[in-house]
């Protein structure tokens, strides 16, 4: 199986998480368990699985493997699924899926 190419990850500045995306990956690098607090809307959701891919994490050997994000309903899981997706220019079920 042929690994899918990282495409470049993008961050709206617009998004509080984006513009703390190095301390918030520090904390990855250094913690076992990380909890973000912020307002709905500042894009914790979709800038964090993000920010996790640039770090590496989910690159399994061969460049697959996965970054785990659950939501509370199928829905929102379609949702955020597809909005990540179009934030890194690929088509959903390449880089970014759900189930």
């Amino acid at each position: 199986m042929v690994a899918t190419p990282i495409p470049p990850i993008n961050y709206p500045e617009s998004l509080p998480v984006s513009g703390r995306r190095e301390e918030i990956a520090r904390a990855l690098q250094t913690h076992q368990v990380v909890i973000v607090c912020g307002e709905t809307g500042s894009g914790k959701t979709t800038q964090l699985p993000k920010i996790a891919l640039e770090m590496g994490r989910g690159l399994g050997a061969g460049g697959r493997g996965l970054i785990g994000h659950t939501q509370p309903r199928r829905i929102a899981a379609s949702s955020v699924a597809k909005r990540i997706a179009e934030e890194l220019n690929s088509p959903l079920g390449e880089v970014v899926g759900f189930k």
